[in-house]
């Protein structure tokens, strides 16, 4: 039986929330050893989940890690209330905002999302093996 590692935080609903998200994220990616280019990525993407689960949601938010795909990727996945589905849109150059899931889309293996019961989750996932 293969050992996959995890690891969940729960962030406060405030504008500090992106930076702490951020430095859990670095923690937990550096105790597992992962290089660093796959660390910023991720460090980029979590930043715009969490934002946006403060900006558009509501109470805690739960931010988890767990290693995928026989440990060659990382899974993060940010959730917290709300009954909003998150979408792409086309942001016009004058937009001060409208290009976070672009970025999630364009730097991760893939991303998804669903709402249950009025909990929203959102995840990406980032390769970290040596072909990342």
């Amino acid at each position: 039986m293969t050992h996959v590692r995890t690891a969940q935080t729960d962030l406060t609903h405030d504008v500090e929330a992106p930076r702490v998200g951020r430095r859990f994220v670095t923690s937990v990616l550096a105790k597992w050893g992962i290089a660093s280019g796959a660390v910023e990525r991720a460090q980029l993407l979590v930043s715009e989940l969490i934002s946006n689960a403060v900006l558009h949601g509501a109470g805690p938010v739960r931010l988890m890690l767990a290693e995928v795909e026989g440990g060659r990727s990382v899974r993060i996945e940010v959730c917290n209330r709300g009954s909003g589905q998150p979408r792409m849109r086309v942001a016009h150059p004058d937009d001060l905002s409208g290009r976070g899931l672009q970025l999630v889309d364009q730097l991760s293996r893939g991303w998804g999302s669903s709402n249950v019961d009025g909990e929203t989750s959102v995840w990406f996932e980032v390769q970290i093996d040596a072909s990342a």
